[in-house]
């Protein structure tokens, strides 16, 4: 009995490194592993697929129901030797950004060409995120550049559709947005 208990305690502790933030790059720290809760944003210039919903209507490509998923938030001195952040999230990879004196941060990218999306024709979408670390007061860094405790995390996603030179005519009116508003907790 006591050999199947330390096995599946020694594979339960193997699996801890992944789940404690290890898979931040080398030569940054763990600030924290976030849930974050994702909100559809409805606004005038989103995305749109005509046509296309259930009814044969118009299908907005944002999601009216909210969804959470995990990220690991590192830090590490950038160029500048000024602090950056790079947030971590399986399927997307590693976003960085220079971290701002009050907290506030810009995670962009290039655009990436995608097919096969619901507006039935091969898009660029270019992912943006824009927000703030949330602490318990205002945001100051610790007297040796560190952060303080981060509890958390506000902010605003927005993939930017654009026309990628499709021959398939699209469904969407291009240049779209697909926008979320997202705050995160740790976990």
């Amino acid at each position: 009995m006591r050999l199947p208990l330390l096995l599946l305690l020694s594979l339960l502790l193997a699996a801890c490194p992944e789940d404690t933030g290890l898979q931040c790059p080398p030569n940054t720290s763990v600030v924290g592993q976030y849930a974050l809760t994702f909100n559809g944003i409805s606004d005038a210039g989103q995305c749109i697929a005509g046509d296309a919903g259930p009814d044969g209507g118009p299908l907005p490509l944002t999601l009216d129901a909210s969804f959470v998923k995990g990220v690991t938030l590192c830090v590490a001195a950038s160029s500048d030797g000024g602090p950056q952040l790079q947030l971590v999230s399986p399927g997307k990879g590693v976003k960085t950004s220079d971290l701002l004196a009050d907290g506030g941060f810009h995670f962009g990218g290039a655009p990436v060409t995608q097919g096969q999306t619901a507006c039935s024709c091969d898009v660029n979408i270019t992912e943006t995120i824009d927000g703030y670390l949330v602490t318990s007061g205002p945001f100051t860094l610790q007297p040796d550049g560190g952060l303080p405790p981060i509890a958390g995390i506000n902010g605003t996603l927005t993939d930017l559709l654009t026309d990628a030179g499709s021959a398939i005519p699209c469904l969407c009116a291009l240049p779209c947005t697909v926008t979320y508003s997202l705050s995160g907790s740790t976990f």
